[in-house]
């Protein structure tokens, strides 16, 4: 793969867009994100902790913030050493290490765009539903072919969030927010399609795009120059292993900071993990008094630490990576990987297996779960009254506008009713779906 394809600033779906002076298309990109419905709803889905009562624990939008900061810096650091090794094709965009840059921080920034409500558990949610009921010869499957079953079975916030950015967003059903080929491609963390058969490669173990989209992707990767492995199935860019990296770095430290706050480690707990990794700095030689203000002063010292570490990994194995070869995640190859197994671990025992985010997980996957069968009875019944709403009983038709008019009425398929009704619940904040499954249960009015 070659740097300056991979770097295309072609936008999807919009080949002619002119270049804007003093603000490069990847800080464009960066812009589009930031203004999306999509994004802003983050600020209300559940990053680890479900409907907490603690307005300091991270929300999905300010994980994607930080993440997207430790990404530019990520970026820029790599960008530093390459840039000035490419051959310049494009003389109106010169390539820098900002390029690097800001293409990582508008992927990272859309990184969990997609992600349903109540966090991982929603997408666990999601799955375990339609493995139930697009069984063979359930009411939903019957109509369903193999490959689109998938789709939903295999459900997975990388390849919604594909979808949101690519479809759904703005430029409705033309491209959603015509991001440029290169922030599509970094994004882009699993580059197959949910009917493709896993190997052993780090970019097959989830699906990244669903059927509806692939066009769009196989638009993006002979755009980017992917490198090719099987049928609809393509190496990663890159650059994506930045994106990898901010996630790792930035979940796996600061849920020790948020498993803190809400109590669930103690603060010996949490300055022993943190330190672990933040005292190698030489610098450090004073903390804060404050016991919370140690934390946090750890937790950026451990982020900066771990920032480096992966900038030095990327460029030791950049050949590898350019070749389609690599096959780790960069955190795993730092110094530091044992005490970052023990801080996952910690968070794993202390605070996802916790009595309180267990209840709020279980009260959550009933809320989604229900709700997906309320609509996919709407869903059954549109196609047999041929996607005529008219036609349907007065609570359907309700039901049916309520997923959105603009997107039901171009159903003319199970596959797509089934899109739309996904679309819709898994782009729900945690509080709208606890209120919508109150009102349709008469729980409330």
């Amino acid at each position: 793969m070659e740097w300056h394809k991979l770097l295309s600033h072609n936008r999807l779906r919009r080949p002619s867009a002119v270049l804007e002076k003093g603000r490069s298309p990847f800080q464009q990109d960066i812009d589009r994100i930031t203004f999306s419905a999509a994004f802003r709803r983050l600020a209300y889905k559940t990053q680890v902790h479900p409907l907490s009562p603690n307005d300091h624990v991270h929300t999905r939008l300010t994980h994607s913030i930080e993440v997207a900061c430790v990404g530019r810096s990520l970026g820029t650091g790599v960008g530093a050493e390459i840039a000035a090794e490419i051959e310049e094709i494009d003389e109106c965009l010169k390539i820098t290490q900002d390029t690097f840059g800001y293409v990582v921080q508008a992927a990272c920034l859309a990184h969990d765009i997609g992600n349903p409500p109540f966090g991982h558990f929603g997408e666990y949610a999601m799955r375990s539903w339609f493995e139930k009921n697009a069984k063979p010869c359930s009411r939903l499957a019957v109509k369903l072919d193999d490959v689109r079953q998938e789709d939903f079975t295999l459900f997975d916030g990388n390849a919604q969030g594909f979808r949101i950015i690519t479809q759904l967003e703005d430029a409705k059903w033309a491209g959603g927010l015509q991001l440029t080929h290169a922030v599509l491609g970094t994004f882009t963390k699993y580059p197959r399609a949910s009917n493709i058969i896993k190997d052993n490669y780090i970019g097959g173990e989830k699906p990244g795009f669903l059927k509806s989209e692939e066009h769009y992707f196989v638009e993006i990767a002979e755009q980017l120059g992917l490198e090719q492995r099987e049928n609809r199935y393509w190496s990663r860019h890159p650059l994506a292993f930045l994106v990898e990296a901010a996630d790792d770095i930035c979940y796996k430290i600061i849920d020790i900071e948020d498993g803190y706050e809400l109590g669930y480690l103690s603060f010996s707990e949490a300055k022993e993990i943190l330190g672990s990794i933040a005292s190698k700095d030489s610098d450090l030689t004073t903390l804060p008094a404050k016991e919370s203000d140690q934390i946090g002063k750890l937790r950026a010292v451990a982020v900066g630490i771990l920032v480096k570490e992966c900038i030095t990994i990327f460029l030791q194995n950049k050949q590898e990576i350019l070749s389609g070869s690599f096959n780790k995640p960069l955190i795993e190859l730092t110094k530091f990987n044992d005490q970052i197994k023990t801080a996952s671990k910690a968070a794993q025992t202390k605070i996802f297996e916790s009595e309180t985010i267990t209840k709020r997980e279980i009260a959550g996957e009933k809320i989604i779960q229900g709700l997906l069968d309320m609509f996919a009875d709407v869903c059954v019944n549109l196609v047999n009254k041929d996607f005529e709403i008219e036609k349907l009983k007065k609570k359907e038709r309700r039901l049916a506008r309520l997923i959105g008019d603009d997107s039901i009425l171009r159903a003319n398929t199970m596959y797509d009713a089934l899109l739309c009704m996904t679309d819709f619940v898994s782009g729900m904040t945690d509080r709208f779906a606890v209120e919508t499954f109150r009102q349709l249960t008469g729980i409330s009015t």
